[in-house]
C-alpha cells in the first residue's frame, strides 16, 4: 500500500510543473487593504468555466460574504486571491498592486485563513495558537484566545495553555478547534482575513460562541466570509451571491431579501426547505 501511494506521489511530481515566482517581484505594500477583482475568469478545463468575468471591489475593513450552492465558484475565487490558482484572464489587485507581480510570501503573510477543516498539530494549545507568531507571550496568546471566545475553556483546563491537543486536535470538540484556529488568526494579526465555512461543522451552541468571536475578529480587517448558513453571513457589510461562476446579486441581507431574488430563495430554502414560502426581513 505504501509503495502504491509513493508511486502516485512520484507520478504527480513528474506531471506537475511547480509555480515559478518572478525573482524581480516587489514586496506587497499594504495601505488600506482594498481588494479588487477585475474581469477575472478561470477554468480547470477549457470548455468548463468556473469563474466568468468576475468584477468586485472590496474596500479596506469591509466584510463581504460569498454565498451560493456548491460549485458556484466561491472557494475558487478566493484561491485566486491567495495565488493558489492563476486567473485565465483579468487581474486581482490589493491597494492597486497586481498580486501576480508581488512576492508570494509578502502576499500570504498579510492574509489569515480559517477553514472548515481546522488543522492543529500534535502539541499544546499554546503552541498551536502561536503557530503564526512563535515569539508571542502567554499574555498575548490568552488575549487572542479571549477575542476568539476560547479563553474560558483554556483557563478551566488543569494544564491551561500547556494542554496537549492530541494528533490533529482529536482531544477537542469541533467548536473548540475552530475557536483555537480563530485565536491563531487573531494572534498573527493579518489585515486580510478569509473565513471559509468556519462554522459549518459545529453545533448550535458552538456556532453562537464562534459568531460572537467573529464579531470581534473582523473589526478593522478586510474580511471574506464563505458560508452556506445565513446566520453566518447576514451581518456582513455586503453579501455577494454567486451562481455558475458569476455574480448574480450584491447587497445587504435586508435589501436582498426585499429584492426577492436568488438570495431570498437560498434564505427560504434554509428556513423551510423550499424556495416558495413567504418570509419577512428579520
Amino acid at each position: 500500500a505504501a509503495r502504491v501511494s509513493l508511486d502516485r506521489i512520484l507520478d504527480f511530481f513528474d506531471e506537475t510543473t511547480p509555480m515559478q515566482e518572478d525573482s524581480h517581484g516587489a514586496p506587497l505594500n499594504l495601505n488600506r487593504g482594498d481588494v479588487q477583482f477585475e474581469n477575472v475568469s478561470f477554468a480547470y478545463h477549457p470548455d468548463k468555466p468556473v469563474l466568468q468575468d468576475i468584477t468586485l471591489r472590496v474596500n479596506g475593513g469591509e466584510t463581504v460574504a460569498l454565498v451560493g450552492h456548491n460549485g458556484a465558484g466561491k472557494t475558487t475565487l478566493i484561491n485566486q486571491l491567495l495565488r493558489f490558482l492563476t486567473p485565465d484572464s483579468g487581474r486581482i489587485t490589493i491597494d492597486g498592486q497586481n498580486i501576480q507581480d508581488v512576492q508570494i510570501h509578502s502576499l500570504r503573510r498579510l492574509i489569515g485563513v480559517v477553514t472548515q477543516e481546522t488543522i492543529l498539530f500534535s502539541g499544546s494549545i499554546g503552541e498551536n495558537i502561536r503557530y503564526g507568531r512563535p515569539d508571542a507571550t502567554d499574555e498575548e496568546v490568552m488575549e487572542a484566545a479571549r477575542v476568539a471566545n476560547v479563553h474560558e475553556f483554556i483557563a478551566g483546563l488543569p494544564d491551561g495553555l500547556m494542554t496537549d491537543v492530541g494528533e490533529r486536535g482529536q482531544r477537542l470538540s469541533g467548536g473548540q478547534l475552530q475557536r483555537i484556529a480563530l485565536a491563531r488568526a487573531v494572534l498573527s494579526n493579518p489585515p486580510i482575513l478569509i473565513l471559509d465555512e468556519a462554522t459549518s461543522a459545529v453545533d448550535a451552541e458552538s456556532e453562537l460562541l464562534i459568531q460572537e468571536a467573529l464579531g470581534r475578529v473582523v473589526r478593522g480587517r478586510t474580511t471574506f466570509v464563505i458560508a452556506h448558513r445565513v446566520s453566518t453571513v447576514r451581518r456582513a457589510d455586503r453579501i455577494v451571491v454567486m451562481e455558475h461562476g458569476r455574480i448574480v446579486e450584491i447587497g445587504t441581507h435586508e435589501c436582498l431579501i426585499e429584492n426577492n431574488g436568488r438570495y431570498r430563495q437560498l434564505f427560504t430554502e434554509q428556513l423551510f426547505g423550499s424556495p416558495d414560502r413567504s418570509v419577512s426581513v428579520v
